[in-house]
């Protein structure tokens, strides 16, 4: 980890010696206003304490190495963002150059092509041979409707029935084999061996067992989705709605399709996708982050200011009404000195009039309001003290972190009805083991989902929400994907 210390007349001159020197994936550590003190040739003057991992400058110093003397000027000019994609595109082209081609083992949820089961094809192809061996017309007939027609509710008479069937077709074959020689011969009469074995496995499998005996079978759901039906839950989705999903699938699938596991969990992301919305405030120049303590509101203001501004080239400006939380002012003060942005403080409500009149030439409005839980007649009037209802273009973020429960975020919801929540963020996806309670909470409640915060990064641990990304932290799929391209490595 590589630690400096840089000091300029203005902020803005000192972030530029941070891009230059540690690149665009620095993290503040501090700033200081050297205002009252003497700086720079008897001045004042601003400090940065800044930060970057030693592999992060090291690619920094590899693509400076690989441009020219004018390209290099242009990189270090160019802004953070654009630093950043050219460094990531340097990196990827000289990964791609250096390490060969391996292929592609993991299934992406698009790709739901069919699949038949190995084993099961493995055995119609046997009987089929052997019947058509010997002639077995009838035996035909009947075996074809067993093994398509068979389903987890089949009686004990339709098992014997099989298992007859099985025994008359061996005997038969058996007694034909025997005046028969040759290598064919003996490998068809092994796979009819291996047949018997198999159905025999088949008849006292849980799917001929009754309906209470295995996950979701009291809800009707087939055993062949049961481990699906386990899965949803195992994310902590609310049942209810993880049996609406299954069910729905259940019906709409004959039972063959119904052991296609990708088919399966495409069918269940499709769900997810329809079922969700997102909110799309980009038109709204007020943007109000309130929520309980402790859920990430403030974090998640500077990430979005961040965005704004560093990646989306806005004007923005951030307001607070926190005066409660000790340090709560001072923090986002330092944070607008870093960012220069314009900052002010609300106590009243007139506060509102006279700080509008200087910041109408700015495109988005970031304001921080005191972790309450709304209990309280005292802590309800202070919202309705200070939130503006008359002004226009306002969107009221509700902020939540992925570790709560889902009656935590639901009481959460229904303390803060009183100011007509727009959206909700949710925090902490870093440190969230299951994503389902995110899912079962505004599919319940109709609500859209605004943006995830993913981590302490500012603002790469920001993002704005999107259907397939919450799709992808319910089923783990870039999870997965990591793993086995480690595993491939």
């Amino acid at each position: 980890m590589q630690v400096k210390k840089f000091e300029a007349r203005s902020m803005k001159e000192a972030l530029e010696l941070v891009k230059t020197q540690l690149g665009p994936d620095a993290i503040i550590l501090s700033a200081k206003d050297n205002s009252k003190k003497y700086g720079l040739v008897g001045e004042s003057s601003f400090e940065i304490t800044a930060a970057v991992s030693d592999e992060t400058l090291h690619k920094k110093h590899f693509v400076e190495s690989k441009l020219r003397i004018q390209d290099k000027n242009k990189f270090n000019s160019s802004s953070a963002r654009v630093q950043k994609d050219i460094i990531n595109k340097f990196v990827q082209k000289h990964v791609s150059q250096n390490q060969p081609n391996k292929p592609i083992t993991s299934q992406r949820y698009i790709d739901i092509d069919e699949e038949q089961n190995l084993a099961e094809e493995r055995i119609r192809n046997a009987a089929q041979r052997a019947f058509n061996a010997f002639d077995f017309q009838e035996e035909v007939k009947e075996s074809k409707k067993y093994w398509f027609q068979r389903d987890n509710t089949r009686s004990k008479n339709e098992a014997t029935q099989m298992s007859n069937l099985t025994k008359a077709l061996e005997v038969n074959t058996m007694n034909n084999l025997n005046h028969s020689t040759g290598e064919d011969i003996q490998n068809l009469k092994n796979e009819i061996l291996s047949l018997k074995q198999m159905l025999s496995q088949m008849n006292q499998s849980p799917e001929n067992t009754s309906h209470s005996t295995y996950p979701g079978g009291n809800y009707g759901i087939h055993f062949e989705i049961s481990q699906n039906y386990q899965n949803l839950l195992k994310e902590d989705i609310n049942e209810e709605h993880a049996v609406e999903m299954i069910l729905d699938i259940q019906n709409q699938l004959p039972l063959l399709k119904l052991k296609n596991k990708s088919l399966i969990e495409g069918l269940l992301a499709k769900k997810i996708l329809d079922s969700i919305s997102i909110s799309d405030t980009k038109d709204k120049k007020f943007h109000f982050f309130v929520g309980p303590s402790g859920n990430g509101k403030t974090s998640s203001l500077i990430k979005m200011a961040s965005q704004l501004l560093v990646r989306e080239g806005k004007r923005v400006a951030i307001l607070t009404t926190d005066n409660h939380k000790v340090g709560a002012v001072e923090q986002l003060k330092i944070y607008s000195q870093i960012l220069n942005v314009p900052f002010a403080i609300i106590r009243e409500k007139s506060d509102w009039k006279e700080i509008l009149k200087f910041i109408n030439n700015i495109d988005y409005i970031l304001v921080d309001f005191p972790g309450l839980s709304l209990r309280t007649a005292q802590e309800k009037t202070f919202f309705e003290r200070l939130v503006v209802n008359d002004i226009p273009n306002k969107a009221i973020h509700l902020v939540l972190s992925a570790r709560s429960k889902y009656d935590d975020m639901l009481e959460a919801l229904n303390s803060y009805s009183i100011l007509n929540v727009d959206d909700v963020i949710f925090n902490h996806l870093d440190e969230s083991a299951q994503n389902g309670p995110i899912y079962s909470f505004v599919k319940t409640n109709l609500i859209p989902i605004h943006s995830f915060g993913i981590g302490s990064r500012i603002p790469e641990d920001f993002e704005y929400a999107t259907k397939e990304r919450l799709v992808d932290l319910i089923f783990h799929i870039t999870k997965k994907n990591n793993q086995t391209h480690e595993a491939s490595l």
